[in-house]
Formats: C-alpha cells, structure tokens, sequence
C-alpha cells in the first residue's frame, strides 16, 4: 500500500459559514496502480489532487503516505515528502523559461544537494526515458507544447517518486501530442511507476487501469478497467 485515505474532508470558510468540498473520501492505491479520477469543473478533483500531492491539508480525516501520516507533518516535513517520494506533472508545464530541458529536468535534484554532475547525468536518463535525448540544451520556447510536456514528465520522474500525480496532463494539447503522452504514461506504468490522473475527459481516463468518479466531493467507484 503507497497511499491511504480515510474519511477526509476538505472545508473552507464561506462568510460566516462553511463550504465542504471533499466529503468523506475513502481511498487506496497499491504499488503499480494507475488511477484516473473523473470530475467536472467544481466536482473537488483538484482539491483532492491538492492534498494527495501534500499542497494542502485535509480538514478531518487521515492520510497516510508511503507508512507516514500526512496529517501529523509539518510544513517542511510536507515539502521534503513533495520533493522525495512524489513527480508532478501539470497541465501548463510549470517548466522555468530560462533553463534549458536538462537543467529545468536536474532542479528537483538540486533541492536535494545532489551533486550537479550526478544531477545532470540522472536528467539526461530521465529526458532518454521520454524520447527527448536530443532536446537537452533546447529551452521551452524552443520546443513544442508535447515536448514540454515531456520534459515536465522528465522531471516528474528524476527523482524516482513512489506516486506520480498527473492534472489534467493533455489538457493543453492537441490531440495528436496528448495522445502520445498518454502513451508515455502507459510506458511509465509498465516499467513499474504508479500513477494517479486527474481528468474531465473519457478518453483520457480510459488509458487508466482503474476509474474512479468524484462529484460534489463525494468519491465513488475504484473498479478494475482493463
């Protein structure tokens, strides 16, 4: 077991009063799972996504990460699990404009104090893993949104997650790109990674081995797809 939640919810003041986004969430995710959660606008899919990815915390609840309790860390010890046990890939990129591919892929690393020849060689394997060896010295003006993507996807990775969380991946992407990295990500899940995918759209989800549906905070469904 990677990831446990129990009986989360998520609230936000309102005024005087409350607003409950996340109600009662259960949810377990095995090593080598992949998992897409399907949710409209407003549905709680990327509040949920927040507190898996340890960027927010939950009201009421328990999660548990990787034999750790999330709710029980404080804030530093929240980003050092962001940093070393998960890979974020979002729907904008979030690449830095003024590094090439190889060093915006080595950043989390550097977080780490790894040593900047072991970050650099450790990102070239990544930027190899997702077929853009011969992109390392490109900024991301000079690449195109699906190679940005990739090098995202690089960076995700670099440092061996346990869970690699992934918004709405494709979701700035035409077609024919947000179909090959939704490829990739099946290569990530083959090789052994884990993944939990975030989506409003079908086809997207149907790549998942698992679909699970959230709708006014309220999570259902979890059965095998494949």
């Amino acid at each position: 077991m990677i990831l446990e939640m129990h009986d989360i919810c998520k609230e936000y003041p309102v005024g005087r009063s409350t607003s409950q986004i996340l109600k009662h969430i259960d949810l377990q995710v095995m090593e080598n799972d992949y998992l897409a959660i399907m949710g409209p606008s407003g549905s709680g899919k990327t509040t949920l996504m927040n507190l898996i990815g340890c960027l927010d915390v939950p009201t009421s609840g328990s999660y548990i990460l990787a034999g750790r309790d999330m709710t029980k860390c404080s804030d530093n010890q929240l980003a050092d699990v962001r940093n070393r046990e998960l890979g974020f890939v979002f729907q904008s990129f979030h690449l830095l404009p003024s590094m090439n591919a190889l060093d915006n892929v080595a950043l989390p690393l550097l977080y780490r104090g790894i040593k900047k020849e072991e970050r650099r060689e450790r990102a070239r394997e990544a930027l190899k893993t997702v077929g853009l060896e011969d992109r390392i010295t490109f900024r991301p003006d000079q690449l195109s949104g699906g190679q940005c993507q990739r090098v995202a996807i690089a960076r995700a990775i670099v440092g061996q997650p346990r869970l690699l969380l992934a918004d709405e991946p494709t979701g700035a992407l035409d077609s024919a790109s947000g179909q090959q990295i939704m490829e990739l990500f099946g290569q990530l899940h083959d090789n052994g990674s884990t993944i939990i995918m975030i989506t409003h759209d079908h086809s997207v989800a149907e790549h998942a081995r698992t679909i699970m549906h959230i709708h006014d905070g309220i999570l259902t469904g979890g059965g095998f797809h494949e």
